[in-house]
Order: C-alpha cells, then sequence, then structure tokens
C-alpha cells in the first residue's frame, strides 16, 4: 500500500478509533471485564489492575499514533485532541454511576499519547517517501 493512499485512510482511522475508545471508557463497567477475560488468557493473566495500566497506555499510544500519522503537519491540534480526550474522558468517567475517572488514569493515558505522537513523527521522517509523486 502507497503512502497516498494510507494518508487518505489515517483520518478515518483516528476518528474512529477515538469513538471506540470513548465508548470502551464511559459504556458499563462489565464491558470492560468481558474484554479482560477474553484477552487475559492471551496476555499471562495479569491482575485487573495491571491490565488496566497497560490498557491506558497501549489505547492512547495507538490513538497519538493514528492522529500523528493522520495529521502530520499539525502537532498542536494533533496533541490537542489526543492529550484532551485523555483528560475528558477522564473527567466524563466521573459522571456515569459505575465509573471514576482518577488522576493517574490520566496521567498514564496522556503518556501513552504523547508516546504514540513522538513515534509517528519518528516513523514520518525516517520513512522513505519515494513513493509520492513531486
Amino acid at each position: 500500500m502507497n503512502r497516498k493512499i494510507v494518508t487518505k485512510l489515517m483520518p478515518i482511522a483516528a476518528w474512529m478509533a477515538v469513538i471506540t475508545i470513548a465508548y470502551a471508557t464511559l459504556t458499563h463497567v462489565g464491558f470492560v471485564y468481558a474484554i479482560y477475560f477474553k484477552l487475559s488468557p492471551f496476555v499471562m493473566r495479569p491482575a485487573m489492575q495491571t491490565y488496566a495500566h497497560f490498557e491506558h497506555v497501549i489505547a492512547f499510544a495507538s490513538l497519538g499514533a493514528l492522529f500523528g500519522f493522520a495529521y502530520p503537519r499539525r502537532l498542536i491540534l494533533v496533541c490537542c485532541i489526543v492529550l484532551g480526550a485523555a483528560v475528558l474522558l477522564e473527567i466524563l468517567q466521573t459522571v456515569t454511576p459505575d465509573r471514576h475517572g482518577t488522576l493517574i488514569d490520566a496521567l498514564e493515558k496522556m503518556a501513552g499519547g504523547a508516546a504514540g505522537i513522538l513515534f509517528a513523527r519518528t516513523a514520518w521522517r525516517i520513512w522513505p517517501a519515494k513513493d509520492i509523486p513531486s
């Protein structure tokens, strides 16, 4: 797949990821436990709390990378969307009856998002641009 096609599909994937993460963050907590019980045999059955920490970082690192690839020339916009989503979703969790937002969760999500953005910026610079017409 060449870079031009990937560039056109990235914004769609990035916004779909935001919707998916928002749903998983704000839905009933049973949904999160169901995912944990399905995945835990494949990841050596970590404790639920450990799984949650990894899940926060990985989800937002993926989100940061997707937005970083989708909008490579708009770093400020990407940072505002990814880091803002981390904070906003944690705040919105405090309004749900069975979830709670915490500062440590927000910081984990922001760290993952920042790592994803950094990965995308680095990859974008070193990925050869030979298939883009001048």
